[in-house]
């Protein structure tokens, strides 16, 4: 006696349930941030050459588009200018890696390639917030570059 023919119900949730997966895989790595050009890529927010890594951010739009900054506060000084928020934003950390936003701690003092002297520090004392409120309020002195 012959074995019944697989239904077409489990073959079709086969296939949904692969095409699922290949969509969050591949949503995953264009979420990832990626590394600029290094010395020819433009700062979105200055337009200098985002030349020194360890000062380096970016920003992932809603379109999917990454924005890369030189200098931290150049990506806070881009935020509060603009009314969306990106999907995620990234500084880089002593190591080269990629550290989102919401995890970061930063200190500032550092010379910085715009002289908004925030870095990414282990034990800094600066949140996220704190760098966006520190950029705001430079904003409203008139000391934007």
């Amino acid at each position: 006696m012959a074995a019944p023919a697989p239904s077409g119900g489990v073959v079709k949730g086969f296939v949904a349930v692969t095409l699922v997966a290949l969509g969050i895989a591949c949503q995953s790595a264009a979420d990832a941030p990626k590394d600029p050009v290094w010395g020819k890529q433009a700062c979105s927010s200055c337009a200098m050459l985002i030349s020194d890594p360890h000062f380096a951010a970016q920003v992932l739009t809603p379109a999917g588009d990454h924005l890369y900054f030189d200098d931290v506060g150049c990506m806070a000084s881009f935020l509060t200018r603009r009314k969306n928020s990106p999907s995620r934003a990234w500084v880089r950390d002593p190591g080269g890696n990629w550290v989102t936003t919401e995890l970061a701690h930063f200190s500032k003092g550092a010379k910085t390639p715009m002289d908004y002297g925030f870095e990414f520090s282990e034990a800094g004392e600066f949140s996220w917030d704190r760098v966006m409120a520190e950029v705001r309020e430079r904003q409203a002195k008139g000391g934007e570059r």
